[in-house]
């Protein structure tokens, strides 16, 4: 069975805040930190990509918006709404929304491969957001529940079928 099961079983398919990503610190593994409101397992989880082989990474922010985010108030949010809050991708934010999400790559050449070269199963995932599209290849998942915080994402997720409250800004 491929691992990336026991993940989706609870996350939500989309709408989840990726807050973090990249190799951890010894090099052989590949962390993805999430938070999600919508899934059975409401809360920040860190997801452990053991024995990652390989991860593909590319900018899923449009080309023509690319130079209008260019300089460095994009990076930090005060900054930009100091500026005046000019028009780009504003990566200050310091996380992006899933979608369309993850899945898994049931057929996978990349992992077969990988799989004849070391002699273990190997298997791919492919993680894509409003910033980044994301293919990984690995050996297995470990997940751990950091907290039961849901606030970042859930101030911008409403789940189907809940009322939506418009909030007024107070003015003065």
């Amino acid at each position: 069975m491929h691992p990336g099961r026991k993940v989706l079983d609870w996350l939500s398919d989309v709408d989840f805040a990726v807050f973090e990503h990249g190799f951890a610190e010894h090099g052989r593994d590949y962390v993805v930190v999430v938070q999600d409101t919508l899934g059975s397992n409401a809360g920040t989880h860190r997801l452990t990509f053991t024995h990652c082989v390989r991860a593909d990474y590319e900018s899923r922010v449009m080309d023509e918006v690319w130079p209008k985010s260019w300089t460095d108030e994009f990076i930090d949010y005060n900054k930009w709404v100091e500026a005046g809050e000019p028009d780009g991708y504003v990566w200050g934010t310091n996380w992006s929304l899933a979608y369309p999400g993850l899945e898994i790559i049931e057929e996978s050449i990349i992992a077969d491969s990988w799989k004849k070269k070391i002699g273990k199963d190997f298997f791919e995932m492919i993680l894509e957001t409003d910033r980044f599209f994301l293919r990984i290849v690995f050996h297995d998942i470990r997940v751990e529940k950091l907290s039961e915080m849901t606030n970042v994402v859930s101030k911008f997720i409403v789940p189907l079928g809940e009322p939506l409250q418009i909030i007024e800004k107070k003015k003065g």
